[in-house]
């Protein structure tokens, strides 16, 4: 009649209930303590839950927050370079292939290294680009050189 409480914890809700249901029909000290020991399981399972809730909710919530700082951020870095470069972060040939300020601002290196203005690259050379390295705190000023690879330049074979 009694379960050890290690047995309860794998018993399903239904299961559960159901044994509660038939031990309240008994009226004897043995029946009063295997129901209080079905009650205490179903508590425990109702604050596990809660808290399970509550955890869930603290961990949407701080998400929320720190993309909210990204985005923050992430414009702030946006308006300096603008107003630093003045609205020029692309070169021409990068426009006539579609490359987007954001690809500079945010996009990967080579992007950035080879259509990025000279205004862009010395602003962030200073200035940490806002990409996801950044965020998760790598620094991201951009070193370059416009020198060409020390192997020489590329050769297509035929």
């Amino acid at each position: 009649m009694i379960l050890p409480s290690r047995r309860l914890r794998h018993v399903s809700d239904e299961d559960l209930m159901t044994r509660f249901a038939k031990l309240n029909r008994q009226d004897t000290p043995q029946a009063r303590y295997a129901e209080n020991q079905v009650l205490a399981e179903a508590q425990r399972r109702d604050d596990a839950d809660r808290a399970r809730a509550i955890r869930r909710e603290a961990v949407a919530a701080n998400r929320a927050e720190r993309r909210f700082e990204r985005e923050v951020e992430g414009e702030r870095i946006k308006m300096e370079a603008e107003a630093y470069t003045k609205g020029y972060l692309v070169t021409a040939e990068g426009r006539a292939r579609g490359i987007s300020d954001a690809e500079i601002l945010s996009g990967r290196e080579r992007v950035f290294i080879r259509y990025a203005t000279p205004e862009a690259k010395a602003f962030f050379a200073e200035t940490p680009r806002p990409t996801g390295a950044y965020f998760r705190g790598k620094d991201t000023r951009i070193t370059y050189s416009d020198r060409p690879s020390p192997r020489g330049p590329r050769t297509r074979r035929r």
